[in-house]
Parts: structure tokens; sequence; C-alpha cells
């Protein structure tokens, strides 16, 4: 009889009412739901229902050629991400090779070959104008030669700019696979008498295949799916994106038009998103050794990989060296260099006031929410089982679709509700434009946690509820504390992610509410490409400043892990 009343102190003591009580963790997943379906479910949905009952009804035979036009449109899309995704790979293999295994001693190599991620690929569209356009800096360059450049806007421009900005990401995709390859096997197989090429294409190279295949879809996605660098210097030679984008901003358009367009590309994405799907769970190798790298001892590869590396690191810095001058030029005429350069530029920075205020503010809402979400989705589905199977294909969903189809999306289905804002300001006006941005970049912080998730020493939380504490008490003081570094490091990272968003920004922001990237891609359509590269220098400080916190944050991490 003695022993209830210690129960129930003990029970208190680990703050579990005595009586029925709402888990605030239930009220969380079930908000968390709530919120996928009405931000990110219902208007991918919607494009997807609306387009279906139009073919239902027959209304596709009022736009005549519609199917030819769809088709250029579709090959077009599919010809650019291909030859992106062929040269990226071909050049970052060989570059992940190289700096890993031949040259890891030189630290800053890798830091050069991932700057072209610091800035969107709208901003590296305005430098590929002024090196390759008609009066370009390269294109001047190699006339005396006899060497005359092919036009820049179409094809050639997309191709050039998205090459330059997406070599990192495949170069990062492989290079985290190389380091997935023990030690051991290489140096057995040098021991046996293989040679290291030999090792490389016959042990490596298979072994890191599937990150190879990761890669490649990475790029072949950020390519299909861009719509400031096709905006820019696409001319005439149109893609799915951009259409979709133009079509839907027009007034003369057929609205029609951009939702049929949306749907195509949905479609098109969810093919894809289950290719991308298997190959994570393939490249999720779990090792129960630890993996050391091993150094191909070479000379005359260290010699060639370091004129290659670097000569690589050095055409992917010639455009921030373009945007850095193009914001001091007065005038960038047929001559190699400005014919002056003046401080106006920045001195008219104070116009872009409102744009900075306006993504940092959307960025800093934008962003602890969709992290809230990822902690509690990435929960769901390490506990859901085909719940949580259905999680990771909905969070990878705008992972996979255009920005610009997520913004007609919400446009589509929250616009009409526009009169009801004194009663739900969440969906309309401005605040659209922080719902757009959480579902648009909610798969980055997802991922990041995800694999923080599995890190999570399972026992201290069996241990915390086998002694009476709730399962909201367990995850406060025992899952959150160890998810602690992986929450800071998603809150940057996506913060940097939120803050580069052009797609869905195009689509939602209202009046008032122009932000960095949009106000920089009006500049470059203006043609003022040094109040552009002005307003770009800004964003890139921005992102460079949290790239470096998140640098530090890593360092600090390993250390006190090694500790």
């Amino acid at each position: 009889m003695r022993a209830e009343p210690v129960a129930i102190e003990r029970t208190r003591a680990w703050g579990r009412p005595a009586g029925p009580t709402l888990d605030p963790l239930r009220v969380l997943e079930v908000l968390t739901g709530a919120f996928l379906i009405a931000f990110l479910i219902v208007p991918i949905g919607a494009i997807v229902v609306d387009s279906a009952a139009l073919i239902a009804r027959g209304g596709l035979w009022e736009f005549p050629d519609f199917v030819g036009y769809l088709v250029r449109l579709t090959r077009n899309s599919l010809v650019v991400a291909s030859i992106v995704t062929v040269i990226c790979v071909a050049v970052s293999l060989p570059l992940a090779v190289l700096v890993g295994r031949v040259l890891p001693a030189q630290r800053l190599l890798p830091v050069a070959l991932t700057l072209p991620l610091l800035a969107p690929p709208f901003v590296y569209a305005f430098a590929t104008i002024i090196l390759f356009g008609r009066v370009g800096v390269i294109t001047q360059l190699l006339a005396p030669l006899g060497i005359r450049m092919p036009e820049i806007y179409g094809l050639p421009g997309i191709v050039v700019t998205h090459v330059l900005h997406l070599i990192p990401l495949s170069y990062l995709t492989i290079a985290a696979g190389l380091r997935t390859v023990p030690k051991a096997i290489e140096e057995c197989a040098i021991s046996l008498g293989s040679t290291p090429m030999q090792v490389l294409v016959r042990i490596v190279l298979p072994y890191v295949s599937s990150y190879v295949y990761m890669a490649s879809l990475l790029v072949f996605l950020a390519s299909f799916g861009d719509v400031g660098a096709p905006l820019l210097v696409g001319g005439q030679y149109l893609v799915l994106p951009t259409e979709a984008f133009t079509r839907f901003t027009s007034f003369i358009a057929d609205r029609r038009v951009p939702v049929l367009l949306s749907s195509w590309i949905v479609a098109i994405s969810v093919v894809i998103l289950v290719v991308v799907r298997a190959l994570m769970r393939r490249t999720a190798i779990v090792h129960t050794f630890g993996v050391e790298t091993y150094t191909y001892a070479q000379p005359s590869w260290r010699v060639v990989g370091a004129v290659f590396c670097w000569g690589i690191a050095a055409v992917l810095f010639v455009p921030y060296l373009v945007i850095f001058v193009s914001s001091l030029a007065t005038v960038w005429g047929p001559d190699l260099l400005p014919k002056g350069y003046t401080l106006n530029h920045y001195q008219a920075l104070w116009r872009s006031v409102e744009p900075l205020r306006n993504s940092l503010l959307v960025s800093g809402l934008a962003t602890p929410i969709a992290v809230m979400l990822a902690v509690v989705i990435g929960r769901m589905m390490r506990d859901g089982g085909r719940l949580g199977a259905a999680l990771d294909y909905v969070t990878l969903l705008p992972f996979v679709v255009s920005g610009v189809v997520v913004g007609i999306g919400l446009v589509r289905v929250y616009s009409p509700l526009d009169t009801l804002s004194p009663v739900v300001p969440l969906i309309t006006g401005p605040a659209l434009l922080v719902v757009a941005m959480v579902s648009r970049r909610v798969s980055y912080p997802m991922r990041v946690l995800a694999a923080a998730y599995t890190r999570i020493d399972r026992s201290l939380e069996e241990s915390s509820l086998s002694l009476g504490a709730s399962p909201a008490t367990t995850f406060w003081r025992i899952t959150l504390p160890q998810l602690a570094p992986a929450i800071v490091a998603a809150l940057i990272i996506t913060f940097i992610q939120i803050i580069k968003e052009l797609g869905a920004t195009l689509i939602v922001y209202r009046p008032g509410w122009v932000t960095l990237p949009v106000q920089i891609y009006a500049y470059a359509l203006e043609g003022n490409l040094g109040r552009a590269g002005a307003v770009s220098m800004v964003l890139l400080a921005i992102v460079a400043a949290g790239t470096a916190a998140a640098g530090l944050l890593g360092r600090r991490t390993r250390g006190e892990v090694a500790s």
C-alpha cells in the first residue's frame, strides 16, 4: 500500500501527470502533417487535378499544336540537363579522385572547388554574359586567334552557366563516396601487384558507383528545375520551368497552359523521385569499422593533378572575379576591361535596404519553421514504418520539383483566399512567401536531421521511458540534446538555401516584398550589371558568412566528438 504514493511521486518527478493528458509530441506530429498536406501535397495535387480535368473534358484541343510545343520544351529541358550532367560528372570524377587520393595535403583546394555553390545560378548567368557575350572578355581574347565564340544566348549559355555552378555539387557527392572506401581494400590490391590505375578502375569506382549515380541525378535535377539562368541567357531556347513562369506571369497568356506545363514537370519529377530515393538507400552505407583514406604516392600524378585541379578551381573562380569587377565598373563595353571604376553601385545599395530586410525577414522566419518540421518529421520517419516511408517521399518532392511549380501551386490554391487575410493571415499576402520558402526548402534540413537520428543512442531513450518519463520529456531531455549539433547545422544550411531561392519567390512575392535574388534578377534583366554585381556581392557576403559559421560549427562538433 505504501509503494503507490512513491510510484506517483516518481512519475510526477519525471513530469508525467497522474491523469490523462494531451501528448505534445502527437500535437506537433499532427500540425506537421497538416502543414505538409496543406502547403505541399494540396498545391501540387491541385495542379495535377486541374490538368487531368482539362484533358478529360477535351480542353487540350483548344491549344493548337500544344503536344508538339510540350514535346519541344521537354526535349530542350532534357537535352540541357543531360549535357550539363555529362560534363559535370566527367570533370568532377577525376577531380574528386585527385583531391582525395593524390592531393589530400592541399587543404585549400577543396575550399576553392566548392566556392560556386555560394552563389545562385542566376548570378552566374550574368557573369556568363560578360565573359562570353558578343563583346565578352573571352570572346575578345579569342577573336585575334580566329576563334569565334558561338552565340551565348541559348543552349550554350545555359550549359556554361549550369556547368560552372554545378561542378562542385557533383564533386562533393563523389568525394563523400570516396571517403567510404576502406583503406585496407586498396592496400591489399596494391600489395598483390595491382597498379594504382587498376585499383581505381576495378575496385574504387565500382565501390562508389552509387554515389556517381547520385551525383548525376543531383546535377540533372538542379539543371532541369532551374529557372534563373534560362531566363537570363536562354534566349529563344525555351525550357519547361521558364515557360511555366513566363506563361503564368503574362497578362495575355492562358493560365491553363502553365498549369499543364507544371503538371508535366511534376510527372517527370515523380519518376526521378523514385530513382533518387532508391539511390539514397544505396548510398546510406553504415560501416562497422573506421574508414581511412588511402593515398597514391605517384609523383607524376601529383604534378598533373595539381595543374588540373587548380586549373578547374581558377575557372570556377573567374565568375566571382567578373561579378566583383562589374560591381565597380562604370561602363564595360567592347574593351577587355571597364572604361572606369566607381563606387556608385555600392553607394546606391541604400535602394536595396528593403530587399535585404525582406530577404533576412523571410529567411529568419522560414528557417526555424523548416528545421522544426524536419525535427518532427525525422522522428516520425524513424518510428513510423510505412508512414515514415511516405514522409520520405513527400519531403523529397520539393527537392525534385522546380520551385516555379511549388509557387504556382501555392498561388493557385491560396490566392483566392486573399479576402480572408484578417482571419487567416498565414496563407495570404506576404506570409505566403514564408510558407513557400518552408515548403520549397524543407527537404534540406530533413536530410540533415534524418542522418542525425540514425546516430542517436536509443538505449538512453528506452532507459528514460522505463524510469517513468513521458515521451515528451524523454524527447526534450534525452533526444533533443543529441540532435543539437545537427539542428544548428540544419539552421545554417536552410538559411543559405532559402535566402538564395529565386524560382518560388518570382511567383509568390507581392509588391513591396522584393527579395535580394529577385532584385538581382531584375537588374540583370534590365542590363544594369553594375547594380546587379553590387547586390550580388551583398548576397554572397551573407551566404559566405553562413558557410563559415557552418564550417566552424562542424570543426567544433568534431572536436567535441573526438574528446
